[in-house]
């Protein structure tokens, strides 16, 4: 379910051939799909202390009887607190422990949710025993050290001044700063990927479908940092805006990867069906959807279709700045979707070539500097592609919502486009009551509204 970003932080709103050539030479002088240098926390080698280890009376829980003031440390104090208390992470595996939870294991058959590994991979800090320090409990959770990497080598030296970034990474230390690594780290569990996913199988199970984005999934969590001129210093400076345009490409690179690897070479001969757009086929019979949208122009009435909302997205996205590089992404979907019909062999070469012109909208949107008539031109075209018909099923629509929802937060208050997110929200607030019909005339309504205002 969908909330709207005004509702989780309410003063938000307030403040050809040839071509093809050049994209598989390029695929291979980039060396294939590294989605992130940095090895992901979970499969590094250093052992994990634990929580406590961070938690303890002159580090991440002092606050505020800490020893130094506020405006004398470079950290909150109080970080473990703000985890513990405030952050879903923390809970993830107290979820297992659940009557539905145990139920979708012994659906699964598995023994028990809060000890299978399929379970723990993303429920908590799921490292080898033998990487286990004396004060891990596997029963924190999604700890520190499950983002933070493992802290074996980097504990007592992350402290040291003058504060040194390359050394603590050097000692194990995740970059989780860097939008390309953060996003690594996050969609190998919100998305999911050859070493680890929520497969149909598991869905099927009773787990809840999976979505992401990387704003609207942050805003969503408390902070357990501040942004302020030291983080920066030491860190790296980004915004809302910048983390919907590099997320939703860095996203669209790992769905490309998903769709080109192991993952479609599934044991039963089809790709894994949660690679599929759920609501193609989980809705009512008589809720007939045999309409081709723009992006599946050629499939016929039945085609199960894969999941391309983030394609979609970043599509939209490039219109007003690349319009050549849109149309290249508009191509590439038509024909990967024309793929999945065919062959898997295809079906990897279309996920190969839209992999490098996602790394190419990467390449874009981060060197480009948006105005508010270019901010409001995204609104425009993602509102147009809902219009086409591309949000007839819910997955695009969630995705589009939370896009439109981010621009409009990186503008000037606009109530128009503010009653058209609240409006949006409420269309996204169930996958099971969505209806397209009724979220396109609103999408309609907001044009002709902005149209008559601007005259």
């Amino acid at each position: 379910m969908l909330k709207t970003r005004q509702l989780q932080k309410p003063i938000a709103l307030i403040f050809a051939m040839m071509a093809n050539i050049a994209l598989a030479l390029l695929l291979v002088l980039q060396g294939g799909f590294d989605v992130s240098a940095a090895e992901l926390p979970q499969y590094a080698k250093d052992k994990h202390m634990g929580v406590a280890t961070c938690a303890n009376s002159t580090c991440h829980d002092v606050a505020p009887h800490a020893a130094l003031p506020a405006n004398e440390s470079n950290i909150q104090q109080n970080e473990y607190r703000t985890w513990l208390l405030n952050d879903r992470h923390a809970k993830a595996y107290t979820t297992l422990l659940s009557v539905e939870s145990q139920r979708i294991a012994r659906k699964l058959g598995l023994k028990s949710a809060a000890t299978a590994s399929i379970c723990l991979d993303c429920h908590a800090d799921n490292v080898p025993t033998e990487q286990q320090g004396p004060e891990f409990f596997v029963s924190d959770g999604v700890g520190c050290e499950a983002c933070h990497g493992g802290s074996e080598r980097w504990l007592s030296r992350h402290t040291l001044t003058p504060y040194n970034a390359h050394r603590n990474l050097d000692d194990g230390m995740y970059p989780t700063s860097p939008v390309k690594e953060r996003m690594a780290l996050c969609l190998s569990c919100h998305l999911g990927n050859e070493k680890k996913m929520a497969t149909h199988d598991i869905m099927g199970a009773g787990h809840p479908r999976l979505g992401f984005e990387l704003d609207t999934f942050t805003i969503r969590q408390p902070e357990h940092y501040s942004t302020d001129a030291d983080y920066v210093e030491r860190k790296q400076r980004e915004t809302p805006l910048s983390r919907l345009l590099l997320g939703t490409a860095l996203q669209a690179q790992a769905v490309s990867k998903n769709l080109s690897g192991s993952l479609v070479d599934h044991p039963q001969g089809h790709p894994e069906l949660v690679l599929y757009d759920c609501h193609s086929c989980h809705h009512p019979m008589d809720d007939l959807r045999w309409e081709q949208r723009p992006s599946t122009e050629g499939l016929k009435p039945g085609a199960i279709r894969l999941n391309d909302s983030s394609f979609i997205l970043l599509t939209a996205l490039l219109a007003p700045i690349d319009a050549v590089l849109q149309q290249k992404m508009s191509d590439g979907i038509k024909r990967l979707h024309g793929a999945s019909t065919r062959s898997i062999k295809e079906l990897q070469k279309e996920a190969q070539t839209l992999f490098v012109l996602s790394q190419q909208a990467q390449t874009v949107l981060s060197d480009v500097e948006l105005d508010d008539e270019t901010k409001k031109a995204m609104v425009d075209s993602i509102v147009f592609y809902g219009i086409k018909g591309e949000y007839r099923d819910y997955i695009a629509a969630e995705q589009a919502v939370m896009g439109i929802d981010v621009l409009a937060y990186s503008l000037p208050l606009d109530p128009t486009l503010h009653e058209l997110v609240e409006r949006a929200y409420r269309h996204t607030k169930s996958q099971d009551a969505y209806n397209s019909r009724g979220f396109v005339l609103d999408l309609k309504s907001y044009l002709q509204t902005k149209q008559k205002t601007e005259r």
